[in-house]
């Protein structure tokens, strides 16, 4: 019996150390994810906000931008071949601002879902500075479908989007682009060049928000987000 206990004193000493480092896992973790970018956006095709003016659609500009992670990394857990889309109205005050996360995955509550969100919530998009209340996130098969000339994420019955990149006339095998860009937001997680599209879909219903703006704008780029610890 005295053994007994001395093994049950050891298993509680092991189990409460083994939970102070899970509470550990974000603090002072480097990470690092690279991968392919797309949205769809409120604005008309040739969003103005890339170019520093208003959205053309009653000021609002609300947004899906779907990051398909093509190498990454949150310590020793490796993010290769996820998906997150992030959704929210970047033009709401801070009374009334909102995002909802969607990661790819079946509801688990793993440490890679744990990394996912705080990579995306703290850091990405920590400008929209969005209180927890207001904050929805759910894990969800995503499925994405990316080739030169289209990017597609649809999310069960929540969302559809689909992109379809504009070709341009003067180089056929190269889309409408926007070089050098000037962009306030992930101004340096982005690649310079962004790839213009239109969203022959985007469609999105769940918690409370509805809309369809087919035919609006969208675009692609390429993303590299890392620590700056």
């Amino acid at each position: 019996m005295v053994l007994n206990k001395k093994y049950l004193w050891i298993g509680i000493f092991v189990s409460l150390f083994l939970l102070s480092l899970s509470g550990k896992v974000f603090a002072g973790t480097s990470w690092s994810i690279k991968g392919e970018y797309f949205e769809g956006c409120t604005c008309n095709p040739g969003c103005p906000c890339l170019f520093g003016s208003e959205p053309t659609h009653n000021r609002t500009c609300k947004i899906t931008g779907v990051f398909n992670i093509h190498t990454g990394h949150y310590g020793q857990n490796i993010l290769d071949g996820q998906t997150v889309i992030g959704i929210t109205d970047l033009t709401a005050g801070p009374d009334e601002n909102w995002i909802v996360f969607y990661i790819n995955g079946d509801g688990s509550t793993s440490v890679r879902n744990k990394v996912l969100l705080d990579i995306f919530q703290h850091h990405v998009f920590g400008f929209t500075s969005v209180p927890s209340e207001r904050t929805t996130v759910k894990y969800l098969p995503v499925h994405v479908e990316s080739s030169a000339w289209r990017k597609k994420a649809v999310v069960e019955d929540n969302l559809i989007l689909d992109v379809e990149l504009l070709k341009g006339t003067g180089d056929p095998d190269k889309p409408t682009q926007i070089v050098n860009k000037s962009f306030p937001v992930w101004a340096d997680e982005f690649d310079t060049t962004l790839n213009m599209g239109k969203a022959s879909t985007h469609r999105y219903q769940d918690v409370g928000h509805k809309w369809n703006y087919d035919g609006r704008s969208g675009f692609s780029t390429n993303f590299h987000f890392e620590d700056n610890e």
